[in-house]
């Protein structure tokens, strides 16, 4: 390694980044207190993770006097784990760079140089997981670099680090294993490596390590994000985990000659993009897969930084955050604040092959948005979410995702959130299609089939369906969302036989729910939506929910029970408080007005308007092919009539 190389191209991309104004910005940041505080809680070794991306979050704060690598807290490992990637040291930098005090660059050094010398050989421990020190290697070189542009190490402590770091890429290298090529671990790792040794002043064509770490994240992006700009495995998540650590690579190969592919960039201004559309109205994520609910601006901002994509900015904060300016520093601030705004223009994410459907009324804060979910498995992280719903109406989340919580394997409640009963959906007498059977495994897992997805200005339609083998049930689910805020969605479950059946609507937490039998009001602060229940009983009940990791909460269920014999079909309803729900009637001229069994007609009204949303449940085998519904003729599967003004208009859904 030549030291002085390393010295000098460190200080040049300090430099660029011009530090004392990022401090000025810093100091007028909205963070600033919380900044300071983590920065005296880490000099008195005090640790809070409570970074939006900390994968494992918590905030509890625990103390070691003696700083030990491998302490456990909360009888969770991964709260070690949290503590080995060493992400804390730029609350460290941050506080340092506000007060201008030095103990807190010295607090960083201490922790750098006490886990290197706790660690003289890379074995496999809990302070040496691959995922971890893939993320912990940037960290200590990042660390290191600011260390050095304030002259806070000598060669001999710069040698000492980048040795260290030089035996954990190997260490790296020598434990990489067939599965990580698919895996967020994988990737998180390459990208670490792919940093560390352009850092390292490190040539692709000559270190192994290097030029085999670009060759195998080429392949990780090829394999693991679909075209659909998805990561595979079904967490939000762990897609920005994924997508974070490759912007990252992007970044640097501002400043460093990294040999990236086309193909690369390409993907990952398409995993951004992605992410995009998967943003709630309030620019937060759905807890859909392992996620928390968690603020997604920051990656906007990165991705429309290095992607100059107005799209992206018009998603992202107006201020660069913390991490931003520590990172990237002035240039990219600037470069922030000139970015023109551009908002986006198409409302429908269909994700081909991650299997998930977003449908938004706008892209205002008070807009209506829904997310439908039936795809893969996924990894590990994916949970028993087939044929979920979640609503978001007026801004303010109703129907959601009831999180994660934990990843212990002693936690019952860890099961619980990834099964079908902590999700939008039917299981048939106490037997789930899908069965977790621990953290990380399942015991069976239902079939999938095709989805069906129409999207016209006026409204989504969105059919998909699963295959259960214990007992043999097909459940299929049709749905019709409105942009004004109506939604009806329609199940249909065969299954031979008597069987007992359960249906689950999970609500927000702060979701208050009044009425009884088939009609509900649910509120959340000042925003009222109606629930109708067309079908078996319903009753209110209370489950756990989890937002973020490491915090629980109760938060109400509908659950309608009861019996079926062949087959059944509900409807559920969800309107603004400004509309009033009828049934309507579709008509076969030699038959009269069409049962229940055969289709599903509501009108939603609203003064002078209204919106008739039919959709049926089987073929139209006898009788005349022609059927009326509000006076106009149709004939069809899935349609939606508009009146307004006195005209009327029929939209043909499928």
């Amino acid at each position: 390694m030549k030291i002085e190389e390393i010295r000098n191209s460190w200080r040049q991309l300090v430099a660029q980044k011009e530090l004392k104004q990022v401090s000025e910005l810093l100091r007028q940041s909205p963070e600033r207190e919380k900044l300071m505080q983590r920065g005296r809680e880490l000099c008195a070794h005090t640790f809070v993770f409570d970074h939006p991306w900390d994968m494992e979050r918590c905030l509890t704060p625990h103390t070691m006097e003696t700083m030990n690598w491998n302490q456990v807290f909360n009888d969770d490992e991964e709260w070690t784990f949290m503590l080995n990637r060493m992400d804390y040291w730029s609350a460290l930098a941050k506080a340092a760079l506000i007060s201008q005090d030095t103990r807190y660059l010295d607090q960083a050094k201490d922790f750098l140089l006490n886990w290197i010398e706790q660690h003289p050989r890379i074995e496999p421990s809990l302070s040496t997981r691959t995922l971890d020190t893939g993320i912990r290697v940037v960290n200590m070189l990042e660390c290191a670099m600011l260390l050095e542009a304030s002259e806070k190490l000598s060669d001999e402590e710069l040698t000492l680090i980048l040795t260290s770091v030089e035996n954990q890429l190997a260490y790296l290298k020598a434990n990489y294993i067939e599965k990580y090529t698919l895996s967020n671990w994988g990737s998180i790792q390459t990208c670490g490596m792919i940093v560390c040794s352009a850092m390292m002043g490190k040539d692709p064509l000559q270190d192994e390590v290097y030029r085999w770490a670009l060759e195998e994240l080429e392949t990780q992006m090829q394999i693991q994000i679909g075209m659909d700009g998805m990561l595979w495995e079904q967490s939000t998540m762990y897609h920005v985990e994924v997508l974070n650590n490759v912007l990252r690579v992007l970044d640097y190969a501002q400043f460093y000659p990294i040999p990236l592919t086309d193909e690369i960039r390409e993907k990952a201004h398409a995993m951004t993009r992605a992410l995009m559309h998967m943003m709630m109205p309030d620019h937060q994520i759905e807890t859909f897969g392992d996620s928390d609910r968690v603020n997604a601006e920051d990656v906007m901002n990165k991705g429309a930084i290095l992607f100059d994509d107005p799209q992206l900015r018009a998603m992202g904060s107006d201020h660069g955050d913390s991490d931003l300016l520590l990172n990237s520093g002035m240039p990219a601030w600037r470069k922030l604040q000139t970015l023109p705004k551009q908002t986006p223009k198409t409302l429908l994410y269909a994700g081909q092959d991650c299997g998930i459907v977003v449908r938004r009324s706008d892209f205002g804060r008070s807009a209506e948005w829904m997310m439908v979910l039936n795809g893969e498995l996924g990894s590990g992280h994916g949970h028993s979410d087939n044929l979920h719903y979640s609503i978001i109406h007026q801004g303010l989340p109703f129907v959601i995702d009831p999180g994660r919580f934990t990843y212990r394997e002693d936690h019952p409640v860890r099961v619980e959130l990834k099964g079908m009963s902590a999700h939008n959906t039917v299981i048939l007498d106490d037997q789930p299609g899908s069965v977790p059977d621990s953290s990380w495994t399942y015991q069976r897992f239902l079939r999938p089939l095709a989805t069906l997805i129409r999207d016209t200005p006026e409204g989504l339609y969105w059919e998909g369906g699963v295959l259960t083998e214990q007992p043999q049930m097909t459940h299929i689910r049709k749905l019709i969302m409105l942009p004004q805020g109506c939604w009806v969605v329609c199940d249909e479950i065969f299954c031979e036989g008597g069987h007992t059946v359960v249906s689950r609507i999970q609500l927000d937490p702060q979701v208050e729910v009044s009425g009884n039998d088939s009609d509900w009001q649910l509120k959340q602060g000042t925003v009222k939506l109606n629930y109708h229940h067309e079908g078996l009983p319903v009753s209110v009940e209370q489950g756990p929910c989890s937002l973020r990791y490491n915090e629980l909460q109760d938060h109400k269920i509908f659950a309608s029970r009861g019996t079926m014999h062949g087959s059944l079909f509900q409807d559920e309803l969800f309107y603004g408080e400004d509309f009033r729900l009828e049934p309507a009637e579709v008509v076969q001229p030699d038959r009269g007005k069409l049962p229940e069994e055969e289709v599903s007609a509501w009108r939603f009204v609203r003064g002078g308007e209204s919106y008739t949303c039919g959709i049926f449940h089987q073929q139209l085998y006898r009788g005349k092919k022609i059927l009326y519904c509000e006076g106009l003729p149709l004939h069809n599967q899935a349609c939606l009539i508009i009146k307004k003004a006195g005209l009327k208009k029929l939209i043909r859904l499928k």
